[in-house]
């Protein structure tokens, strides 16, 4: 009876140290922008200061308005070539960068929330962060213009994948 409770308790310790150690890993937030119109994506100030200038490997974009979630966009960068990631260049909504395989680019629609994913990290190695995540929508404006909103990671409207103007305050 002792062997298969120590057996039982050593299993319970490994299996709590294991995820533990899983969790140690960290996604940070992607900023979001409109250049003309059209989504960009880089990192923020604050993440640049934190890490330096992460790699980024690919990048991909989601549809979440419709159940399962569909992809959209996304690159990878091939030959295992990465770009660098500054705070202050973004990267535009459609284009691909030089040395990437990448899909063309639909266009988006209003009134729909996206995701964005950067998969990259900082060339540090005893940083956990491995990719920075956003969510989006796009609204047309009084005039007929389209607006880029960026979704908050802290707003009820990124728990809804929602694009509802009052569930975008923070």
């Amino acid at each position: 009876m002792k062997r298969i409770y120590l057996a039982a308790t050593s299993s319970a310790l490994l299996s709590s140290i294991y995820l533990d150690a899983g969790a140690t890993s960290r996604i940070a937030d992607a900023e979001i922008s409109s250049v003309n119109g059209t989504p960009c994506f880089t990192i923020s100030q604050t993440e640049e200061k934190r890490n330096g200038q992460p790699l980024l490997g690919a990048l991909s974009i989601s549809d979440l308005s419709v159940k399962p979630a569909t992809k959209v966009w996304s690159f990878v960068m091939s030959g295992g070539r990465k770009v660098p990631l500054s705070s202050k260049i973004c990267l535009l909504y459609g284009d691909i960068p030089q040395g990437a395989n990448g899909m063309p680019a639909p266009e988006l629609q209003t009134g729909r929330v996206y995701s964005i994913f950067l998969n990259g990290r900082p060339d540090d190695p005893s940083d956990p962060t491995y990719g920075y995540r956003g969510k989006f929508c796009i609204v047309a404006t009084s005039t007929g213009e389209r607006k880029i909103i960026a979704i908050g990671s802290d707003t009820p409207a990124w728990k809804q994948d929602s694009c509802t103007e009052h569930s975008l305050i923070r």
